[in-house]
């Protein structure tokens, strides 16, 4: 599974519970587009690929800089770098110059594939790596028409040609297999790093206005009865209360990711669907204790539920 980017979740979380502006709504939905390509790209990988293959998505890695990696794919060929692209609108690549609906686009969509090859060819060389290093920029949009018309010192792959691609570095693999995967793997985790930017923090005028208490986990609403042992909307979806307040407890953590998670603000945050002493039980159970006593905190992870408790199962589901 691929994780969202904290700001991904932040901004979704914010918005279903009426925050944020128009800025925002645009911002997450660039946020959601992207991952969606992503997401689809994870899954041709997953299809046309190699079970022995390293793959590591949405990671960070600073060698003579920070750069930002979609999807990097080590083989026993060699090392390969995807950025991928989830545009909707049709593309054309004139003289050097990007084009949309007969409109010039303000910036170079090959730039941040350019700038990550820079900072991976050092990490490639400083590793000793053997083996070819390739970088690609993928669009995945089944409604974009993507036309290069110019020469491009970067390999541009179409949603048509992926599965082909994907099944040439299986070829390319059968003819120069001289990696050890995971000993490559294993020195290029020396080089990632988590993500050095994070959401903005909220004021606490911003966060008070926010709404509280369970949200549904299928429609998003409101409009909740709480049961002693389920929740139950009015969409017609029914859900375990205990995984309801857990869900509710991350997505508090993901609005307060600069924050531990304490007793009493998770408590009043639910708005008293539980008691704190049912609140205390739930983060010492769940969540990696910090400080004990009257003032307990816990590490917040600043993760939604289905990341983070994807395969958690409970008595009342």
């Amino acid at each position: 599974m691929r994780i969202k980017t904290l700001e991904h979740q932040w901004l979704h979380i914010l918005s279903k519970r009426g925050g944020g502006d128009g800025e925002a709504a645009r911002e997450l939905q660039r946020l959601k587009s992207g991952h969606e390509g992503e997401c689809e790209f994870d899954d041709w990988l997953e299809q046309f690929g190699r079970p022995h293959w390293k793959v590591f998505k949405d990671v960070w890695i600073d060698a003579g800089g920070i750069t930002q990696i979609d999807t990097m794919v080590i083989t026993g060929e060699g090392m390969y770098v995807f950025d991928v692209k989830n545009y909707s609108s049709d593309l054309e690549y004139i003289e050097g110059k990007w084009f949309s609906g007969g409109k010039r686009l303000n910036k170079d969509i090959f730039i941040q594939l350019k700038r990550s090859m820079e900072k991976v060819g050092v990490m490639h060389r400083r590793i000793g790596a053997r083996g070819a290093l390739r970088g690609m920029i993928v669009f995945t949009n089944a409604h974009s028409d993507v036309q290069v018309r110019d020469d491009a010192d970067v390999e541009v792959v179409r949603r048509s040609e992926i599965k082909r691609r994907i099944q040439h570095m299986a070829t390319e693999e059968n003819w120069n297999e001289f990696l050890d995967i995971g000993r490559t793997a294993r020195a290029v985790e020396t080089f990632m790093i988590d993500c050095p930017y994070r959401p903005r923090e909220l004021s606490d005028t911003e966060f008070d206005r926010l709404m509280k208490g369970i949200c549904c986990g299928l429609c998003g609403g409101f409009l909740i009865e709480v049961g002693r042992y389920h929740v139950r909307c009015r969409c017609g979806h029914v859900e375990p209360k205990e995984k309801a307040v857990l869900r509710t407890i991350c997505e508090y953590g993901v609005l307060r990711h600069e924050r531990d998670l304490k007793v009493g603000e998770v408590h009043q945050f639910l708005e008293g669907v539980v008691t704190k002493k049912r609140v205390s039980e739930l983060l010492g159970r769940h969540f990696k204790l910090i400080d004990s006593g009257r003032y307990a905190k816990y590490e917040n992870p600043c993760l939604e539920y289905e990341f983070l408790f994807k395969d958690l199962g409970f008595y009342y589901d």
